[in-house]
């Protein structure tokens, strides 16, 4: 007879869930205790968001723990977010609290007298992002194989936010180090909100050279309801976008010409618990000042809060406890909020343009109907700029923004998502953690560095002759230097990179400057754009004026703004998958009505097919536009259709990306289509093709590479080549 999981965790664990009043536990609960604590494979835990993934995880192992003490950190969290840590932190203090688990925080926002009782007297359960396990090898060298010499379990939260990321390699390759630091193995029980049909992907990404035992533990408890809707505005709803006469109030104009979206917006959110996503942060804080604004003229309290990167860390606490009150709010915000922060029963989701993934809109989707039976809601609000669009381009016409949107949400409703890539070609953080491994060892020779590494590291592809290469473009930047006895250290440069606090993130932040009001951090904005003195920017949901800005310590002083002069933004972006621009194709081409739908979305959609009819996309790719201009639609991903513009202009065919969707060339189309046929015949390689690109830095560290690995890494992270050409040989 089997015995029920509950039987299984330790008698303090059992007399605690008693006390909190748990009647009984999920079946996912049940299976990861009967995992954990009846097998020594390592686990993949997979359901959505609320379902008690973190319970399921962290029962069993606080179980082990109450009944096998050890005095060293037992159990290691690694979660991508700082509020990740802080609402686990808040879930296991009382699950540990009964049986005397001491549970710790590692981030920036610890003082610094906890970090020490920790290094002094270390057990128990700590919770850190990769960045913070990076500078315990960088600044507790000495402590670490004391810290975590019994060392049993590692944990990783949200798994599919690390996998194909730079973040994950960095992770995976810490924690390859520090299993060969403390001599032993560790199991791992990785947690996601959602594997699609890879299961077996993300196993072989956990564990590459042990992956047959890795057992996937999925929730099969019936889906939620899920209730969808996609708005657009067609043009007779929106008002012409004149140009503003001088002093006129800009801004206003911009609320009447989206009157009808914020209204709609309103009309859902207010009085409710939501979340709002954007697509870029310029966005979040926008409409998040309309929607205010709207309110505030309207009688109605300000209800919309707001939460990304770039608003300090107090802003961002007080809008997840607001979230978690009584009184109705709803928060506009980025990805910040896309993982499972607990904010509280959220009853609506909204988008604000359409995603970039269908595994993004998955995880928004899940982020409301937490509670009961409660289910699933999603609005996702398209706008485009006003104007008439009888006379408008081909492009304008087709809507595509509207097609990516219906395109995502039927392969969600397929049950299709992106696969990950789990073998991403990332010498930017290779060279990162060469950089570690020197300042954590004070000197290694390159042989004991490249074991430590590659063979037996996170890095197996690398050969020993781009590892030589590698270390000789990074001699020649100073970066590292060889001892005459042959020891390689850190060398002038690479003590400087190592001491700035943001070495220990493996992945590229933009240079931000602090915004302040009267000495109070409000939060930071990029400096790609800076404002000037005297114009407006909308941070943390209000709008402020700048007076100052102080370009020694990148400092911008505002005070609360004045009227509502038009504020500055900036841009953002992201790659779409191959497979969604089928879709999108597919939308196009087929009779089918969409019942989520709204009117006006219903009305540009078939704007769209008309468009494409008379432009005869059915057909062909090919739309003349003139006898020195033409369209090339290949219905390709971001990356697929980047490479073949490369292709085009090898070929020496000027040409342009068009809304992400097709290529204008400066040729007719005979023209365009003898040269990528001539192109064909004799078809460069990758190699060719990548060094026609502006610029081939994308990730931190690659401006120390050499031009051979800095090109492969190009080609393997931002080309299809393979895709590319077999495209343009089928719609040549």
């Amino acid at each position: 007879m089997t015995t029920p999981a509950f039987e299984l965790l330790s008698q303090s664990i059992q007399h605690c869930l008693w006390r909190m009043n748990w009647t009984e536990l999920r079946p996912i609960q049940m299976d990861s205790i009967r995992a954990i604590l009846q097998t020594e494979d390592d686990l993949i835990v997979s359901a959505a968001t609320a379902s008690g993934k973190t319970e399921a995880a962290f029962l069993p192992i606080i179980s082990h723990i109450d009944s096998n003490r050890k005095n060293s950190i037992q159990a290691l969290c690694i979660s991508p977010l700082k509020a990740l840590i802080n609402d686990q932190f808040r879930r296991l203090d009382e699950l540990c609290e009964h049986a005397e688990i001491p549970v710790h925080r590692w981030h920036g926002d610890v003082g610094q007298d906890k970090k020490a009782k920790l290094v002094k007297n270390p057990g128990g359960i700590l919770l850190l992002t990769p960045e913070s396990l990076e500078s315990l090898f960088i600044n507790r060298t000495a402590a670490l194989e004391r810290m975590f010499a019994h060392l049993e379990f590692v944990v990783i939260d949200e798994l599919h936010a690390f996998v194909g990321r730079e973040r994950g390699t960095h992770m995976r390759s810490l924690l390859s180090r520090l299993e060969q630091r403390i001599k032993h193995s560790y199991r791992v029980v990785a947690l996601s909100a959602t594997l699609g049909d890879w299961p077996k992907l993300y196993a072989q990404w956990l564990r590459p050279k042990s992956h047959e035992s890795v057992r996937i533990v999925e929730d099969k408890s019936a889906s939620r309801t899920v209730r969808l809707k996609i708005y657009g505005y067609p043009n007779e709803h929106l008002r012409k976008n004149a140009p503003a006469d001088e002093g006129q109030d800009q801004d206003n104009n911009f609320e009447v010409e989206f009157a009808e979206v914020l209204s709609d917006l309103q009309a859902c959110f207010n009085g409710r618990h939501g979340l709002i996503f954007a697509n870029s942060r310029n966005n979040v804080e926008w409409f998040a000042d309309a929607l205010n604004h709207r309110n505030e003229t309207g009688g109605q309290p300000r209800s919309y809060l707001v939460h990304h990167g770039s608003v300090s860390k107090h802003v961002r606490e007080e809008t997840e406890n607001l979230m978690r009150g009584d009184v109705p709010f709803t928060t506009l915000c980025s990805s910040s909020l896309e993982l499972g922060i607990d904010i509280g029963d959220v009853q609506i989701v909204g988008q604000l343009g359409a995603p970039w993934s269908v595994n993004s809109l998955i995880q928004r989707l899940g982020r409301s109907g937490r509670r009961g039976d409660q289910g699933s809601e999603i609005r996702i609000f398209i706008t485009e700029p006003p104007g008439p669009k009888k006379d408008a381009e081909l492009i304008d016409r087709l809507h595509v923004e509207l097609l990516q949107a219906i395109a995502l949400t039927e392969l969600m409703l397929e049950k299709w998502m992106e696969p990950p890539d789990i073998t991403p070609f990332d010498p930017s953080t290779f060279v990162q953690q060469i950089m570690s491994v020197l300042a954590e060892a004070g000197g290694i020779n390159a042989s004991a560095l490249f074991t430590r590494l590659v063979e037996s590291g996170t890095f197996g592809t690398f050969t020993k002759s781009q590892f030589a290469s590698i270390l000789r473009s990074l001699r020649d930047h100073d970066i590292v230097q060889q001892m005459d006895e042959g020891d390689l250290i850190l060398g002038l440069e690479g003590e400087r990179i190592v001491k700035s606090f943001e070495f220990y993130s493996a992945f590229t932040s933009a240079k931000e400057l602090k915004v302040v009001h009267v000495g109070k951090h409000i939060g930071s904005i990029s400096g790609l754009m800076p404002p000037q003195v005297s114009d407006h920017i909308l941070l943390a949901g209000r709008r402020w004026q700048v007076v100052h800005i102080d370009d020694r310590t990148s400092t911008i002083e505002v005070i609360p703004a004045k009227g509502r002069k038009s504020a500055k933004f900036s841009p953002s972006g992201g790659f779409i998958d191959d497979k969604v621009f089928e879709k999108m194709r597919q939308v196009l081409f087929t009779d089918k009505n969409f019942a989520y739908l709204s009117r006006g979305a219903a009305i540009w959609l078939n704007e769209a097919r008309t468009a494409a009819a008379e432009a005869n996309l059915r057909t062909g790719s090919w739309v003349e536009q003139s006898n020195q201009s033409c369209l090339f639609f290949p219905w390709c991903g971001t990356k697929t259709l980047m490479t073949m513009g490369l292709l085009a202009r090898y070929a020496g065919l000027e040409n342009a990306n068009r809304e992400g969707v097709a290529i204008e060339f400066r040729a007719s189309v005979a023209d365009t289509r003898v040269k990528l046929a001539e192109l064909l015949k004799h078809a460069p390689g990758a190699d060719e093709i990548a060094d026609l690109a502006v610029d081939q830095v994308f990730r931190k560290y690659d401006d120390y590479l050499p031009s051979d690995i800095l090109r492969s890494s190009f080609i393997d992270n931002v080309m299809n080549y393979d895709r590319a050409i077999r495209e343009l040989n089928r719609l040549t």
